[in-house]
Protein backbone atom coordinates (compact mmCIF):
# COMPACT_ATOMS: atom_id res chain seq x y z
CA UNK A 1 0.00 0.00 0.00
CA UNK A 2 1.18 3.67 -0.59
CA UNK A 3 0.89 5.85 2.82
CA UNK A 4 0.31 9.43 2.48
CA UNK A 5 1.79 11.24 5.78
CA UNK A 6 1.36 15.26 5.83
CA UNK A 7 2.14 17.78 8.84
CA UNK A 8 -0.49 19.71 10.12
CA UNK A 9 0.40 22.91 8.63
CA UNK A 10 -2.11 21.52 5.83
CA UNK A 11 -4.89 22.30 7.76
CA UNK A 12 -6.61 19.04 6.47
CA UNK A 13 -8.88 18.09 9.94
CA UNK A 14 -8.76 14.71 11.70
CA UNK A 15 -12.27 14.37 10.09
CA UNK A 16 -11.45 15.17 6.57
CA UNK A 17 -7.79 13.36 6.91
CA UNK A 18 -9.78 9.78 8.25
CA UNK A 19 -11.88 10.40 4.73
CA UNK A 20 -8.96 11.17 2.73
CA UNK A 21 -6.96 8.03 3.86
CA UNK A 22 -4.06 9.82 4.90
CA UNK A 23 -1.49 10.11 8.27
CA UNK A 24 -1.94 13.85 10.03
CA UNK A 25 1.42 14.30 12.13
CA UNK A 26 0.77 17.73 14.60
CA UNK A 27 3.36 20.60 14.93
CA UNK A 28 3.16 21.38 18.78
CA UNK A 29 2.03 25.04 19.74
CA UNK A 30 2.97 26.47 22.88
CA UNK A 31 0.87 29.94 24.34
CA UNK A 32 3.12 30.71 27.71
CA UNK A 33 3.62 27.64 29.65
CA UNK A 34 0.50 25.70 28.35
CA UNK A 35 1.50 23.50 25.50
CA UNK A 36 -0.99 22.08 22.27
CA UNK A 37 -0.83 19.43 19.65
CA UNK A 38 -1.73 21.29 16.59
CA UNK A 39 -5.60 19.36 15.56
CA UNK A 40 -5.20 16.81 18.28
CA UNK A 41 -6.28 18.71 21.93
CA UNK A 42 -6.88 22.16 20.52
CA UNK A 43 -8.97 23.04 17.65
CA UNK A 44 -8.74 26.16 15.47
CA UNK A 45 -11.36 27.98 16.93
CA UNK A 46 -9.97 27.52 20.55
CA UNK A 47 -6.60 28.49 19.03
CA UNK A 48 -8.03 31.34 17.51
CA UNK A 49 -9.78 32.52 21.03
CA UNK A 50 -6.27 32.32 22.51
CA UNK A 51 -4.43 34.01 20.27
CA UNK A 52 -6.94 36.79 20.93
CA UNK A 53 -6.62 36.55 24.54
CA UNK A 54 -2.82 36.55 24.65
CA UNK A 55 -0.53 39.53 24.74
CA UNK A 56 2.39 37.63 23.25
CA UNK A 57 2.07 35.54 19.87
CA UNK A 58 2.43 31.56 20.10
CA UNK A 59 5.47 29.40 19.59
CA UNK A 60 5.37 26.70 16.96
CA UNK A 61 7.76 23.59 17.23
CA UNK A 62 8.50 21.47 13.93
CA UNK A 63 8.11 17.78 14.38
CA UNK A 64 11.46 15.95 15.28
CA UNK A 65 13.12 13.88 13.60
CA UNK A 66 12.63 11.12 16.02
CA UNK A 67 8.70 11.27 15.39
CA UNK A 68 9.14 11.08 11.83
CA UNK A 69 11.46 7.74 11.91
CA UNK A 70 9.36 6.48 14.19
CA UNK A 71 6.53 6.43 11.38
CA UNK A 72 8.75 6.04 8.91
CA UNK A 73 9.80 2.91 9.45
CA UNK A 74 6.66 1.50 11.18
CA UNK A 75 5.70 1.87 7.51
CA UNK A 76 8.56 0.22 6.02
CA UNK A 77 8.05 -2.36 8.05
CA UNK A 78 5.02 -3.51 7.05
CA UNK A 79 6.24 -3.61 3.50
CA UNK A 80 4.44 -0.42 2.64
CA UNK A 81 5.43 2.40 0.49
CA UNK A 82 5.67 6.14 2.08
CA UNK A 83 5.04 9.48 -0.02
CA UNK A 84 5.03 12.30 2.34
CA UNK A 85 4.04 16.47 2.21
CA UNK A 86 5.25 18.68 4.37
CA UNK A 87 5.35 22.59 4.68
CA UNK A 88 7.58 24.47 2.44
CA UNK A 89 11.47 24.44 3.71
CA UNK A 90 11.62 28.24 3.14
CA UNK A 91 8.81 28.23 6.51
CA UNK A 92 9.91 25.46 8.14
CA UNK A 93 12.82 22.94 9.34
CA UNK A 94 10.34 20.20 8.87
CA UNK A 95 11.12 19.13 5.06
CA UNK A 96 14.70 19.05 6.51
CA UNK A 97 13.87 16.75 10.23
CA UNK A 98 12.03 14.89 7.40
CA UNK A 99 14.43 14.07 5.35
CA UNK A 100 16.74 13.57 7.90
CA UNK A 101 15.06 10.82 9.50
CA UNK A 102 14.02 9.52 5.88
CA UNK A 103 17.92 8.62 5.18
CA UNK A 104 17.79 6.83 8.35
CA UNK A 105 14.54 4.75 8.00
CA UNK A 106 15.57 3.86 4.47
CA UNK A 107 19.01 2.76 5.38
CA UNK A 108 17.69 0.73 7.84
CA UNK A 109 15.39 -1.01 5.75
CA UNK A 110 16.75 -0.68 2.38
CA UNK A 111 14.04 1.12 1.24
CA UNK A 112 14.77 4.07 -0.92
CA UNK A 113 12.69 3.81 -3.81
CA UNK A 114 9.78 3.34 -1.11
CA UNK A 115 10.01 6.46 0.89
CA UNK A 116 9.73 10.15 -1.22
CA UNK A 117 9.85 13.12 0.65
CA UNK A 118 7.99 16.13 -0.89
CA UNK A 119 8.33 19.83 0.11
CA UNK A 120 5.10 21.53 -1.34
CA UNK A 121 6.72 24.67 -1.48
CA UNK A 122 3.31 26.17 0.31
CA UNK A 123 1.68 25.77 3.42
CA UNK A 124 -2.33 25.59 4.82
CA UNK A 125 -4.72 25.24 2.17
CA UNK A 126 -2.12 25.43 -0.38
CA UNK A 127 -0.34 22.41 0.88
CA UNK A 128 -3.80 20.69 1.47
CA UNK A 129 -4.40 21.14 -2.80
CA UNK A 130 -1.14 19.28 -3.09
CA UNK A 131 -2.43 16.20 -0.44
CA UNK A 132 -5.55 15.85 -1.79
CA UNK A 133 -3.97 14.94 -5.77
CA UNK A 134 -1.71 12.89 -4.11
CA UNK A 135 -4.37 10.99 -3.11
CA UNK A 136 -6.68 11.06 -6.74
CA UNK A 137 -2.93 9.65 -7.44
CA UNK A 138 -2.77 7.11 -5.39
CA UNK A 139 -6.53 6.00 -5.26
CA UNK A 140 -5.42 5.48 -9.65
CA UNK A 141 -3.02 3.19 -8.29
CA UNK A 142 0.02 4.83 -9.13
CA UNK A 143 3.66 4.11 -6.75
CA UNK A 144 4.77 6.62 -4.52
CA UNK A 145 7.83 7.48 -6.44
CA UNK A 146 4.98 8.82 -9.23
CA UNK A 147 2.90 10.30 -6.99
CA UNK A 148 5.51 12.43 -5.38
CA UNK A 149 7.12 12.88 -8.85
CA UNK A 150 3.75 14.67 -10.21
CA UNK A 151 2.87 16.50 -7.08
CA UNK A 152 6.68 18.26 -6.96
CA UNK A 153 5.68 19.62 -10.46
CA UNK A 154 2.22 20.44 -9.22
CA UNK A 155 3.32 22.24 -6.37
CA UNK A 156 5.08 24.86 -8.78
CA UNK A 157 1.65 25.63 -9.98
CA UNK A 158 0.12 26.68 -7.25
CA UNK A 159 -1.77 30.12 -6.69
CA UNK A 160 -2.74 31.29 -2.86
CA UNK A 161 -3.83 34.78 -2.16
CA UNK A 162 -5.01 35.50 1.26
CA UNK A 163 -6.73 38.65 2.23
CA UNK A 164 -5.33 40.01 5.69
CA UNK A 165 -8.22 39.98 8.31
CA UNK A 166 -5.72 42.19 10.48
CA UNK A 167 -3.28 44.55 10.94
CA UNK A 168 -2.60 43.87 14.44
CA UNK A 169 -1.16 40.41 14.72
CA UNK A 170 1.63 42.01 11.66
CA UNK A 171 2.63 44.35 13.97
CA UNK A 172 2.98 42.05 16.81
CA UNK A 173 4.86 39.65 15.46
CA UNK A 174 7.53 42.37 14.32
CA UNK A 175 6.53 42.45 10.55
CA UNK A 176 4.54 46.04 11.14
CA UNK A 177 5.94 48.95 13.01
CA UNK A 178 3.84 50.35 15.86
CA UNK A 179 3.23 53.51 13.42
CA UNK A 180 2.98 51.55 10.36
CA UNK A 181 0.08 49.79 11.75
CA UNK A 182 -1.58 52.74 13.23
CA UNK A 183 -1.34 54.64 9.56
CA UNK A 184 -2.67 51.72 7.73
CA UNK A 185 -5.33 51.24 10.01
CA UNK A 186 -6.32 54.46 9.60
CA UNK A 187 -6.35 54.50 5.90
CA UNK A 188 -7.98 50.78 5.50
CA UNK A 189 -4.91 49.34 4.15
CA UNK A 190 -5.30 45.60 3.37
CA UNK A 191 -2.47 43.21 2.69
CA UNK A 192 -2.76 40.78 0.29
CA UNK A 193 -0.20 37.90 0.96
CA UNK A 194 0.76 34.89 -1.54
CA UNK A 195 3.46 32.12 -1.56
CA UNK A 196 6.41 32.55 -4.12
CA UNK A 197 8.79 30.18 -4.53
CA UNK A 198 8.07 28.75 -1.27
CA UNK A 199 7.83 31.82 1.06
CA UNK A 200 5.16 34.09 2.23
CA UNK A 201 5.10 37.58 -0.29
CA UNK A 202 3.21 40.83 -0.31
CA UNK A 203 1.22 40.49 -3.42
CA UNK A 204 -0.32 43.80 -3.16
CA UNK A 205 -1.19 46.69 -0.53
CA UNK A 206 -5.64 48.19 -0.90
CA UNK A 207 -7.92 49.97 0.58
CA UNK A 208 -10.51 48.50 2.13
CA UNK A 209 -12.06 44.58 1.78
CA UNK A 210 -13.98 45.13 -0.93
CA UNK A 211 -10.68 46.29 -3.13
CA UNK A 212 -8.89 43.40 -1.30
CA UNK A 213 -11.39 41.25 -2.81
CA UNK A 214 -11.24 42.28 -6.14
CA UNK A 215 -7.56 42.09 -6.45
CA UNK A 216 -8.27 38.61 -5.85
CA UNK A 217 -10.55 38.05 -7.78
CA UNK A 218 -8.54 40.08 -10.79
CA UNK A 219 -5.24 37.32 -9.96
CA UNK A 220 -7.36 34.23 -10.44
CA UNK A 221 -8.18 36.33 -14.14
CA UNK A 222 -4.69 36.69 -14.32
CA UNK A 223 -3.71 33.53 -13.50
CA UNK A 224 -6.38 31.06 -14.95
CA UNK A 225 -8.07 28.31 -12.54
CA UNK A 226 -6.93 24.50 -14.06
CA UNK A 227 -10.67 23.41 -13.69
CA UNK A 228 -9.36 19.63 -13.56
CA UNK A 229 -8.28 20.34 -9.78
CA UNK A 230 -9.97 20.93 -6.75
CA UNK A 231 -10.04 24.56 -6.02
CA UNK A 232 -9.96 25.71 -1.75
CA UNK A 233 -11.60 29.02 -0.40
CA UNK A 234 -9.69 29.27 2.95
CA UNK A 235 -10.89 31.77 5.82
CA UNK A 236 -10.29 32.43 9.61
CA UNK A 237 -13.07 31.82 11.85
CA UNK A 238 -14.58 34.20 8.97
CA UNK A 239 -17.43 32.01 7.48
CA UNK A 240 -19.53 35.02 7.47
CA UNK A 241 -17.28 37.34 5.20
CA UNK A 242 -16.28 34.29 2.83
CA UNK A 243 -19.84 33.75 1.55
CA UNK A 244 -20.11 36.85 -0.23
CA UNK A 245 -16.56 36.35 -1.90
CA UNK A 246 -17.71 32.96 -2.59
CA UNK A 247 -20.41 34.58 -4.55
CA UNK A 248 -18.53 37.15 -6.29
CA UNK A 249 -16.19 34.36 -7.11
CA UNK A 250 -18.86 31.81 -8.69
CA UNK A 251 -18.53 32.15 -12.06
CA UNK A 252 -15.19 31.87 -11.84
CA UNK A 253 -15.24 28.48 -10.18
CA UNK A 254 -18.34 27.12 -11.30
CA UNK A 255 -17.05 24.44 -13.92
CA UNK A 256 -14.80 23.07 -11.94
CA UNK A 257 -14.40 19.43 -12.65
CA UNK A 258 -13.19 19.06 -9.26
CA UNK A 259 -14.46 19.62 -5.83
CA UNK A 260 -14.76 23.03 -4.34
CA UNK A 261 -14.13 23.11 -0.76
CA UNK A 262 -14.24 25.45 2.12
CA UNK A 263 -11.71 25.03 4.51
CA UNK A 264 -10.30 26.47 7.68
CA UNK A 265 -6.64 28.23 8.30
CA UNK A 266 -4.88 27.03 11.23
CA UNK A 267 -2.08 28.46 13.41
CA UNK A 268 0.92 28.12 10.82
CA UNK A 269 -0.71 31.11 8.91
CA UNK A 270 -3.20 32.70 11.11
CA UNK A 271 -0.54 33.12 13.97
CA UNK A 272 0.67 36.17 11.99
CA UNK A 273 -2.47 37.51 9.51
CA UNK A 274 -5.24 36.77 12.20
CA UNK A 275 -9.21 36.35 12.60
CA UNK A 276 -10.96 37.97 9.59
CA UNK A 277 -8.60 36.18 6.67
CA UNK A 278 -10.24 34.61 3.70
CA UNK A 279 -8.82 33.31 0.68
CA UNK A 280 -7.90 30.97 -2.43
CA UNK A 281 -5.69 28.29 -3.49
CA UNK A 282 -5.74 26.13 -6.51
CA UNK A 283 -3.60 25.07 -9.15
CA UNK A 284 -3.44 27.31 -12.37
CA UNK A 285 -3.46 26.73 -16.17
Amino acid sequence: MVKIIADSTCDISSDEAEKLGIEILPITIRFGDEEFLDGVNITHEEFYDKLDRYEELPKTSQISPAVFEDIFEKHLKNGDEIAAFFISSELSGTYQSATIAAMEAAEKYNANNRLHIVDTQNVSIGSALIIREAVKLRDAGLSAEQIALKCSELSQHIRLYAMVGSLKYLKKGGRLSNAEAFAGSLLHITPIISIENGKVAIAGKVRGKKAAETFILNKMSEYKINKNHDFIFGHINSLNMLTPFKEKAASMVCNINADIITGSIGCAVGTHVGPGTIGVAYIEE
